[in-house]
């Protein structure tokens, strides 16, 4: 049984996952995303799909930690 104290950050990941679901890429980019790292002949250990994917992957490299954490946490609406 869900605890009380929690029930707003549910319903805030509930929000959020909706509208992502609901904003995101098309199914077919993730696909080509699948089929990229099925069949390229030098793979690589990450494949991103779409261009949020994208933007993140560039942040995390370029940003430090601590500010690529809050740009997600403020980005999934989520405390900190």
């Amino acid at each position: 049984m869900p605890l009380e104290v929690y029930a707003k950050g549910r319903q805030t990941v509930d929000r959020v996952m909706a509208q992502a679901i609901r904003d995101g890429d098309a199914p077919t980019v993730v696909a080509k995303a699948i089929v990229a790292a099925a069949t390229d002949a030098t793979p690589r250990v990450r494949y991103t799909a779409g261009p949020l994917a994208g933007r993140a992957r560039v942040l995390r490299r370029v940003a430090p930690a601590a500010v690529f954490d809050k740009q997600i946490r403020k980005m999934n609406r989520l405390a900190g």
